[in-house]
């Protein structure tokens, strides 16, 4: 039934500028005063009641018709709680610049476009809201409680571009269990403080991280949890995190990208991948910087895992762990690659070359990588400067030729390198320069080819420099 009320002289503007298709605009050229986040000082000359807007969208005005361009205010302060839900709305929304202090409820409502760009809020209830174009909170949006998208069916993009969510310790942004066919844009100065869930959300377009922090110290940042992704997933241009990032059991159709960007979660897990399927290549290099472990163990990677250039610390603890997980590329830890903690590799298969070359593995007095029971279809290099202050412990694995030439291997008083029962099918290479401070242990390892030790150096008394010579498979019975 259309109400009968007197209107504010703000909000008589607004039904003349929504009857005739403008855009309803309070904002003054000509003063500071227009930002959202001082809007609380604001008049009734730029104050409009909620219970109006809905009024508006719910047709209860008599003569105010929204044109196709749809509801779009800038510039004002929306007093009350905006109560939307389970409207129909078939055109745009565009709150663009407002202040809008009391919740805001969408849930379960149907409309065209959601853009609340440069806007200061408190808390959104969009559970449910189904739309037929995309979702914008950047340019300058803040929110300063609760963002709930959980169920959501978006057809177009979630943009949060240069947006701030700002709700430490607690759900930032929630969007578990949605359905975002096109973009999820966090970038381009996005700062959060708090979570943002993305538990079993599916991702028709890119998942973007770039130019953006996303804090919840202690806590988990980002949580993306068994959902599935039709494209790239990119964590990078100096995109950073405080907190756990996970994604156990996502499904990455492309690439996973996490060149040039800063996880820190120190004495936690930076990086959860556990059971992640991913349809390319892994990247982890050029930049990439982790505090805290790195976990792949179960995962499946189509392509190869790519860590040329990548930092990953965490002393005395893992630095990277892989054990059970499939790779149908290569792995490469080489040129800059640098590890502070172990490299745990147990039980990988690798349908390519595991190349360490030139790589830092440390992780003294403990083991610096371990690949036991591992199977890699090509070569395991170890070579050409790569250095190792812990234990190499390859026991049980099978390799086509593992190549050590020019490498530096040091565990004083322990293991410095250990094949035993491996299975080489090529040939073993500890020669021109490589040098083994502590035992070298081979015992009943299986050689396809050759041993070359041609100007290698051991160091470390005791039973002998290595201390089981093994037979080649063709003299074994």
């Amino acid at each position: 039934m259309a109400e009968r009320r007197s209107f504010s002289s703000a909000e008589i503007k607004l039904l003349d500028a929504l009857n005739a298709g403008r855009i309803a605009d309070f904002r003054s050229p000509v003063t500071t005063s227009d930002k959202p986040a001082e809007g609380k000082n604001w008049g009734d000359e730029r104050t409009i009641s909620a219970a109006t807007i809905r009024a508006i969208i719910n047709d209860a005005i008599p003569g105010c018709s929204p044109t196709a361009a749809g509801v779009h205010i800038a510039g004002v302060r929306i007093a009350g709680e905006l109560q939307l839900a389970s409207l129909q709305i078939p055109y745009p929304l565009e709150l663009i610049g407002c202040r809008i202090d009391s919740p805001i409820n969408l849930s379960r409502a149907k409309l065209n476009i959601l853009n609340l760009s440069g806007s200061y809020v408190g808390r959104i209830n969009a559970e449910s809201v189904e739309l037929s174009s995309s979702v914008f909170l950047n340019n300058g949006f803040v929110a300063s409680d609760e963002v709930c998208l959980r169920q959501a069916h978006i057809r177009g993009d979630l943009s949060c571009i240069g947006g701030r969510f700002d709700h430490p310790q607690h759900l930032a942004l929630g969007a578990a269990g949605s359905t975002i066919h096109g973009h999820v844009l966090l970038s381009n100065g996005l700062t959060v403080n708090g979570q943002i869930d993305l538990t079993e959300a599916r991702v028709g377009g890119l998942f973007y991280c770039a130019h953006s922090l996303i804090e919840n110290p202690g806590f988990k940042a980002l949580t993306m949890d068994h959902a599935q992704f039709a494209s790239d997933v990119i964590l990078s241009n100096a995109f950073k995190a405080r907190g756990e990032i996970s994604c156990v059991g996502a499904n990455i159709t492309r690439l996973l990208y996490c060149n040039n960007c800063s996880l820190d979660n120190a004495g936690g897990s930076a990086l959860a991948a556990d059971a992640i399927l991913i349809g390319g290549d892994a990247l982890l290099g050029n930049w990439f910087y982790a505090t805290g472990a790195v976990r792949f163990c179960d995962a499946v990677i189509g392509g190869s895992l790519r860590c040329v250039g990548g930092a990953f610390d965490n002393p005395g603890g893992f630095a990277m762990i892989l054990d059970h997980a499939r790779v149908g590329g290569s792995i490469h830890m080489h040129t800059r690659f640098l590890a502070n903690g172990a490299v745990q590799l147990d039980h990988i298969t690798v349908g390519g070359s595991l190349v360490g070359s030139g790589g830092s593995f440390q992780n003294s007095h403990g083991v610096a990588i371990s690949l036991r029971g591992a199977k890699v279809k090509g070569n395991v290099a170890l070579n050409h400067g790569l250095r190792a202050r812990g234990a190499v412990l390859l026991d049980r694995s099978e390799m086509s030729e593992l190549i050590c030439s020019e490498a530096r291997f040091e565990n004083p008083g322990g293991i410095a390198l250990s094949a035993d029962d491996a299975r080489i099918t090529g040939n073993l290479f500890l020669n021109d320069g490589f040098r083994s401070l502590g035992a070298v242990q081979l015992e009943n390892a299986k050689i396809g080819g050759a041993i070359d030790c041609t100007d290698g150096t051991f160091e470390q008394a005791g039973e002998g420099p290595i201390t089981s010579i093994a037979r080649p498979l063709a003299n074994r019975r």
